[in-house]
């Protein structure tokens, strides 16, 4: 099914993924030692929600940028246009986002773990390394960039079957055998790569429309059969089995709900920049006020989903192009619609 433009099950699937990381943020004692179920929602979200946003990602990039499907041909989109582009999307929040952390961490210094101090050195050193960055979640805008800089590379990929399966090969050795480059997120490069690789294959050989969507139940069923084996027996395994269970099941949805997150599901990227700020505003009270766990766990997802929404609704509304542009939202087209 298609939705105002989009395919309608990819933006279930976004939806369903980001209410994955909001979960894997929600936590609100140290992390994995809190209750016992929250230490199992916990290892499920980490065990796949950012291999996963790495292969929709890839997909979306496919569909975007290297089809030949794109209205005008794929040279509508040149290596420098999609760079320019991806500064403006994913570097300008970056930055941005990274100077609110430092505010928001040097006003509650004993509510954090990592205590910041606002320096040149401090600034530069969260843009060499992006995990010592004051949000450490901003790796994954470091480590998107790495693998839109490679747009030529994938490019030439996708021109030959042998190249393509060789450089699958090699991207999943990387995984497995790299060094721990933290410098520009190398190491998160060469980890994730091959996802966001995957998602560029399936939407170039059209796996999912193909092999998924008339067997849904049963992919979704064996996607799921393949996480309980790795969540006892491999990592990797769990996170194939995850990824493959998510996809089907959001083609479940788009056939019996297809409005299935539709809430939030336009505002992912908005929800992953902001929504850490009003959950660590939650657990602050929790810390403080001693609320009850349940309730407080379940705020502490709502209003990192739902506060964020509402904040892009108001800029869209405001629709003043800088401000919109450092949350990752463009402003209003001639038709009058906000392209996100």
């Amino acid at each position: 099914m298609q939705c105002q433009g989009k395919i309608n099950w990819l933006s279930i699937l976004q939806g369903w993924t980001m209410l994955w990381v909001v979960i894997g943020h929600s936590y609100l004692g140290e992390f994995c030692n809190g209750p016992q179920w929250e230490n199992v929602l916990t290892r499920i979200a980490y065990s796949f929600h950012m291999p996963l946003f790495m292969a929709i990602s890839g997909f979306l990039f496919y569909k975007t940028r290297l089809s030949p499907a794109v209205p005008g041909g794929n040279r509508k989109w040149t290596f420098l246009s999609t760079l320019s582009d991806k500064c403006l999307r994913l570097l300008l929040p970056y930055c941005v986002f990274t100077v609110i952390g430092f505010l928001a961490k040097m006003a509650c210094p004993s509510d954090v773990s990592r205590t910041v101090s606002f320096s040149l050195k401090s600034l530069l050193s969260a843009f060499i390394y992006p995990y010592d960055n004051p949000l450490r979640e901003l790796w994954f805008i470091a480590t998107l960039f790495w693998m839109f800089l490679l747009m030529p590379l994938w490019r030439l990929c996708l021109r030959n079957s042998v190249v393509k399966w060789s450089v699958l090969a090699l991207l999943l050795g990387l995984h497995f055998y790299h060094f721990e480059i933290e410098l520009f997120c190398l190491n998160y490069f060469f980890a994730f790569a091959v996802f966001f690789y995957l998602g560029l294959l399936a939407s170039e050989s059209k796996w999912v429309e193909a092999f998924v969507d008339a067997r849904r139940w049963y992919v979704a069923a064996g996607g799921l059969l393949v996480f309980i084996l790795g969540w006892f027996v491999n990592s990797f395994i769990a996170t194939i089995g995850g990824i493959v269970c998510s996809v089907a099941l959001a083609m479940v949805f788009d056939h019996t709900v297809p409005k299935m997150f539709s809430s939030f599901r336009d505002y992912t990227y908005q929800i992953f920049l902001m929504g850490l700020f009003p959950q660590f505003l939650v657990k602050i009270l929790f810390r403080h006020f001693e609320l009850p766990y349940v309730p407080a766990y379940i705020v502490c997802i709502l209003s990192g989903i739902y506060i964020p929404v509402l904040l892009s609704l108001l800029l869209k509304y405001i629709n003043w192009p800088p401000l919109l542009y450092c949350v990752g939202m463009k402003p209003k087209t001639n038709r009058g619609r906000v392209s996100i």
